[in-house]
């Protein structure tokens, strides 16, 4: 994670969210409708205002508001892991840069390696997400110095992405199955003892990783698709993923000597529920009020935010518009076979590629990670510690 600069533009202070009567505890309190428009409209007003200044830090800020709203996720057990468990996230002065050895380690339920990778994803500005349908998590160890450089979170892709099916060129009839042969990176990223070497970088091209696909088959070699019952097929064909500010610095040029290892697609529209996740609540307590609410669970399909917000939207008489964050996000593809073109348009049998994880991991020591070590001799004087502990402090 980048440094938090000073922040260049001053947010509509003007913006107080309207509260309702109080209420006796029997009672529902149940949002003004007029209230509720205004500060739907001036959250998208603030947000537009945010991405239009194009300063990455006014972006983080919006993430970390929707951070702090999501009340699903314990941080007081995240701080408790993380002092029971402090010794896999040293300080970067302890690191001796050309003795890092990379390991990729899948991550099991209710294991050590579980709670370490919660611990890492609460350390991320992005709303936390434990991802949806097919869920796959990794870690990747530095097995030398027994420490976290950082961490993978796979999930379903989306059944429409506008960049991507453009690159697959399928028709509508056999977009989805092809679809379902991928997967969609949702979180991927360094810790922060790790982030000053660009550790990201080695993390991103551990997305080729045949532990991965091991991993994918292992789970997923025998079940079915939801939507078309189908067994999902094998090989694991790409990987997309999204930047999170925008343009990306850590998948532009990702390369392994010749070999691209992350393709540039295009970019997202700028639609989502980010800058609307401190509303929620009350959109939601709106709804329900109204019989309108859709329950988040199985069957209900994995944007149940998105349909409730858009519901809402309607009802008050808000144009779709509100859901126009503006953030268009940078979008790859990390092809793990050599024919893709092939196999989407003329099934062809597809032709596995090959990735060797230790030299992947020595690569990365030679060009960017020693390099940066001898460049900037201040990566040291990061405090790891601090700044992952001020990040699970919600």
């Amino acid at each position: 994670m980048e440094g938090v600069a000073t922040r260049a533009y001053v947010l509509d202070h003007a913006f107080q969210p309207a509260r309702s009567p109080s209420l006796g505890s029997d009672e529902v309190r149940v949002p003004d409708a007029l209230a509720l428009s205004e500060d739907i409209a001036a959250a998208w007003r603030n947000c537009r205002q945010a991405v239009a200044s194009g300063d990455k830090a006014a972006i983080r800020e919006l993430h970390l508001s929707a951070k702090a709203a999501d009340k699903s996720v314990n941080y007081e057990i995240l701080r408790l892991d993380l002092r029971r468990l402090r010794s896999y996230f040293p300080q970067a002065a302890k690191i001796e840069p050309h003795r890092i050895e990379p390991i990729l380690v899948p991550v099991r339920p209710r294991s050590r390696e579980e709670h370490l990778f919660k611990i890492m994803r609460g350390y991320w500005s992005m709303p936390y997400s434990k991802g949806y349908g097919r869920r796959l998590r990794f870690l990747v160890m530095d097995a030398f110095h027994e420490a976290v450089i950082g961490i993978i979170g796979l999930q379903s892709p989306s059944a429409d992405l506008a960049c991507r099916d453009e690159y697959f060129r399928v028709s509508k009839e056999k977009k989805l199955a092809v679809v379902n042969n991928t997967l969609d990176a949702y979180t991927v990223g360094a810790s922060p003892t790790y982030a000053p070497l660009l550790a990201g970088k080695l993390v991103a091209g551990f997305l080729h990783s045949n532990v991965i696909r091991q991993e994918y088959w292992r789970s997923y070699g025998g079940r079915r698709t939801t939507q078309l019952n189908q067994r999902i097929p094998q090989p694991l064909l790409a990987i997309t993923t999204a930047s999170a500010f925008g343009r990306s610095s850590i998948y532009n040029r990702l390369r392994q000597g010749n070999k691209v290892l992350a393709k540039p697609l295009g970019y997202t529209k700028g639609f989502g529920t980010l800058h609307l996740e401190e509303l929620y609540p009350r959109i939601a307590d709106w709804l329900k009020a109204h019989e309108r609410h859709v329950p988040a669970g199985f069957g209900n399909g994995p944007k149940v935010r998105w349909q409730n917000i858009m519901r809402a939207l309607i009802d008050l008489g808000l144009s779709r518009e509100h859901l126009e964050h503006g953030l268009r996000r940078e979008v790859f593809i990390f092809e793990l076979v050599h024919n893709l073109t092939a196999v989407c348009q003329s099934d062809a049998t597809p032709e596995v590629t090959s990735f060797d994880d230790r030299e992947w991991g020595n690569y990365w020591k030679e060009r960017w990670c020693i390099p940066r070590a001898a460049r900037d001799a201040d990566w040291q004087e990061f405090d790891a510690k601090s700044a992952l502990l001020q990040a699970l402090l919600q």
